[in-house]
């Protein structure tokens, strides 16, 4: 991953500003970054038509998006500015909301096919429009819709939407569709009209399940594959959605699972369920390219509110590779964690759900266990983002103070009715899990209650048959717990409060606070916990340069392990073979590595850190480089002593409208603005920020004034503002506002205060977006993905 970095500071009356920016790319085979415009319900095949790739989803006229490099997308035209008029006379009640789409090419054009209905109803039908063209700049380009392609009625055992089209072996195009009633199925279609093949075509029946729906045939080896949906959508988070799969040496099956069950009779094995931020996994396609099989499907974010659904779980799509077992099934693994070690706030480690202190709760410094939380016990906690709940281990490193009973260590759920929670000491005197799906509780309970006043490692794990509960690495009690913390829909978490109102907050200090997606074994519980400073994952490297490494390690207690404990390898992996370059080295905390000046494959470079606790229990950790052209860092400082110049001069800027210098009695020289009609404009180069701090008095007045305002026009801009039309210190970007839920926001509690000067920063690293005030992080948007460079800025303004 190319990380290229930018730092830029100024000073105003408005007064010290600074800017940090890094872009990146992706490289190799490793997931891509998607960025820009992804929200999607109901995406289709990924197809790519001269140098872009397009994507058709659900929407008014069927909506589109397309990339030239599948990780930045933007939207694209609609097909439909009306609806064909055979499409309200099939369906009586149908709007123009076209669902689920699915693209293909064959027999020398595009094939679109679409479904219209109504929500619940069976009174539905497959349409097919076709284009010579993806390209609207290109003379040839023109949707021709073709009608109807298959309906069903009130009675029918199938449900004609969600269509999906494969080639067999020969081919021969061949559309499965269908949705509840008795399942899935499938139809050939004609390789020349892309109609059915006959208009009595035998439909063959692939899958049924109580609910299931959005299938999707690939081929593979010697199998093909159907992927289809069980459960409900629809719902943000509280969306039911997984992904089964089955397979077949015929395309019209039997499809069977891997316990050999067909799947018409109920049969499909897991493919993908909802972890982590990652909700209600659905509308799987494949993606063929370089050899490599991507999937793409939709996911309710659980990081970002959906008032529509009057929960979280905004709908996005995502892009990522498959793997495959050695005896030719499918997988795709989201090994996703989150790490609280409570080092300055309540960030998380990996950058991808980010904790805020509340109510006064502090960072403090522990003789033994260096900085962690401190709770009061009366009003002080953390809150989580919801995606945290979907995990199947938690643990946490803790000094108890005691107290009374049903404090809680964590609480994630939605109220009393919906939760999962681990308190230091229930009503019956002794620790305990409580885990609650529709006010039917499961309880997993300690032989004891925590200890108090000692540092003490609790954890429990919860993988859908048993929950156990371990105080410091060891399983002190199993029990049968068959619900799952998904199942609670989690959108509100706490660490140290509870659900319920009445019960005390949690008195003591938490060490560190760890989730991971899937439930650990009883080893890697009590395992140490490396961490490699740097280089970090993703780096870039060139031929002839020095890798530095460095890192440390905590044994599970979060007690520090010395450098003794420490061995280092690198290792570079190109064209499928792998060697040891460096080391094994133990004994160190950091060395460095120099590539060779004539490496020129491309392969990527391994360094791997295993850490060995007392007890002989090993853990490792790796971090990956990848080849990259040098990095470009620039850094920008505007100290606004006499005008608007670049102290690093390389973006300077003009004063505008009568701006002015002036003196502050306490900072000295600062920008001074009007309101009126001044402003500083910088040029262009400046916008490819990605961090921008300032010391700003504001005035006060009406909302909606800048601080800083890059952009084009009025649709494709990044803005900062000290209070937006709620009241608000905002940070928002768009690459086309016009387009609903295109704009990424993050609002502050609060407006920016009047008449102090206040320090307020905003980072943008291309996974989220965190406001700061006076250096204390006030907000954190996991789903802003844009950074100002993807919006091409032209005209670059501070106070305008």
């Amino acid at each position: 991953m190319l990380r290229q970095m930018i730092f830029f500071r100024r000073r105003v009356a408005l007064a010290l500003l600074a800017l940090l920016c890094q872009f990146h790319a992706s490289a190799g085979l490793q997931a891509p970054p998607l960025r820009g415009n992804l929200g999607a319900h109901d995406p289709g095949s990924i197809i790519k038509c001269k140098d872009k790739y397009y994507l058709f989803l659900t929407g008014v006229g069927i909506e589109s998006k397309t990339s030239k490099d599948k990780i930045t997308w933007t939207r694209g035209p609609n097909v439909f500015a009306t609806a064909p008029n055979w499409t309200t006379n099939a369906v009586p009640g149908f709007t123009g909301d076209f669902w689920a789409p699915d693209i293909s090419y064959f027999g020398g054009r595009y094939c679109l096919y679409y479904s219209i209905s109504t929500f619940g109803d069976q009174v539905s039908a497959i349409g097919l429009v076709t284009n010579p063209t993806l390209d609207p700049t290109d003379p040839a380009y023109l949707w021709t819709d073709h009608g109807q392609v298959i309906a069903s009625q009130a009675g029918f055992n199938y449900n004609t939407i969600d269509p999906a089209v494969t080639l067999d072996a020969s081919g021969n195009p061949w559309l499965v569709f269908g949705s509840y009633w008795q399942g899935i199925y499938i139809t050939q279609l004609d390789p020349v009209t892309g109609m059915r093949i006959t208009t009595n075509s035998p439909l063959t029946r692939l899958a049924y399940n109580g609910s299931i729906e959005a299938s999707h045939i690939f081929r593979h080896g010697g199998y093909y594959y159907l992927m289809v949906n069980w459960d409900s959508c629809c719902a943000g988070v509280n969306s039911g959605y997984n992904i089964r799969v089955g397979r077949s040496t015929s395309i019209t099956g039997p499809y069977l699972d891997r316990n050999g069950v067909d799947m018409v009779n109920n049969g499909g094995s897991m493919f993908l369920q909802g972890t982590g931020k990652f909700t209600g996994p659905g509308h799987f396609a494949i993606l063929n390219e370089g050899g490599q099989q991507w999937f793409s499907y939709h996911y309710y974010d659980a990081g970002n509110y959906a008032p529509w659904y009057g929960a979280y779980g905004v709908a996005n799509f995502d892009l990522e590779p498959i793997s495959w077992t050695p005896d030719n099934w499918p997988y795709f693994t989201n090994d996703w964690s989150a790490i609280y070690n409570f080092q300055s706030d309540a960030r998380d480690e990996n950058d991808q759900y980010y904790g805020m202190l509340k109510d006064g709760a502090s960072i403090q410094n522990d003789a033994t266990r260096g900085r962690v939380l401190n709770l009061n016990g009366t009003n002080q906690y953390v809150q989580l983002p919801p995606g945290v709940a979907y995990a199947r281990t938690f643990s946490a490193v803790v000094k108890w103070n005691g107290g009374a009973a049903w404090q809680r260590i964590f609480d994630f759920g939605v109220d009393t009715s919906d939760y999962v929670m681990l308190t230091p000491l229930s009503g019956d005197g002794k620790l305990r899990c409580d885990i609650r799906v529709n006010n039917v509780t499961q309880v997993v309970t300690a032989p004891a209650a925590l200890p108090t006043n000692v540092w003490t490692h609790v954890a429990l794990t919860l993988d859908g048959s048993k929950g156990i509960i371990y105080s410091n690495g060891v399983p002190v009690v199993t029990n049968n717990i068959t619900f799952s913390p998904l199942q609670t829909l989690a959108q509100t978490n706490y660490l140290g409060r509870s659900m319920f109102t009445n019960d005390p907050y949690f008195s003591g200090q938490i060490a560190n606070f760890r989730v991971h997606g899937r439930a650990l074994s009883a080893a890697e519980i009590a395992a140490p916990q490396p961490v490699i400073a740097s280089p970090a994952d993703g780096s870039t490297y060139l031929p002839g340069s020095t890798i530095s490494f460095n890192g440390s390690a905590r044994d599970f207690m979060d007690v520090a392990l010395g450098a003794a404990a420490l061995s280092w390898k690198i290792e570079y992996a190109q064209d499928g073979v792998t060697n040891i370059v460096f080391g094994p080295v133990a004994g160190i905390t950091n060395g460095a590595y120099s590539t060779p000046t004539n490496v020129t494959g491309g392969g990527t470079y391994h360094i791997l850190l295993t850490a060995t606790d007392s007890a002989s229990r090993q853990a490792t950790v790796s971090s990956t480089l990848t080849p990259a052209n040098p990095p470009n860092g620039w850094s920008s400082y505007y100290p606004f002593t006499a005008n608007a110049s670049d102290a690093n001069n390389r973006f300077n800027g003009t004063l505008n409208g009568g701006a002015s210098i002036v003196n502050d009695a306490t900072r000295g020289n600062v920008l001074n603005l009007s309101g009126s009609s001044q402003f500083v404009s910088l040029p262009a180069g400046v916008s490819k920020m990605q961090t921008f701090m300032a010391w700003v008095k504001w005035n006060g007045g009406g909302a909606w004034q800048r601080i800083f305002d890059f952009g084009s026009d009025t649709v494709r801009y990044a803005v900062l503002t000290p209070s937006a039309a709620n009241d608000k210190l905002r940070f928002n970007i768009s690459l086309n506002s016009n387009v609903a839920g295109a704009e990424q926001i993050a609002d502050a509690p609060w407006a920016l205060p009047t008449n102090v000067w206040t320090h307020v920063a905003v980072t943008m690293d291309g996974d989220r977006a965190i406001l700061y005030t006076n250096g204390v992080p006030v907000v954190t948007n996991a789903n802003i993905d844009l950074v100002p460079a993807n919006l091409n800025a032209t005209n670059n303004y501070l106070g305008k």
